[in-house]
């Protein structure tokens, strides 16, 4: 998987949909961090699957986020709830 960035993509787009539509993927990303996958069609319908299988998938990734949290609470009673932790973080990045 190749690395690009939004400015990467910008400048080469039809060259990076042509090598993205012969299978290769791309990571964008943004500050060193991956925001995006660029796969081809054929890829990206594989990943997608049906619909009881996503939503599977998304409760089970709830589940485990809620796990998570409980944990975290256990461990820093008193603490900030996980709604209280993201908004700082999330903060204290954009600042």
């Amino acid at each position: 998987m190749r690395t690009i960035t939004p400015l990467d993509l910008r400048k080469s787009l039809g060259a990076i949909l042509d090598a993205a539509s012969a299978g290769e993927r791309f990571l964008i990303e943004r500050d060193h961090r991956p925001v995006a996958v660029l796969v081809s069609v054929e890829a990206g319908r594989t990943l997608e699957g049906d619909q009881d299988e996503r939503r599977r998938r998304s409760l089970a990734a709830l589940g485990r986020l809620e796990a998570i949290g409980r944990a975290q609470q256990a461990r820093h009673p008193g603490g900030p709830s996980a709604v209280d932790a993201v908004r700082s973080e999330r903060a204290r990045d954009d600042a």
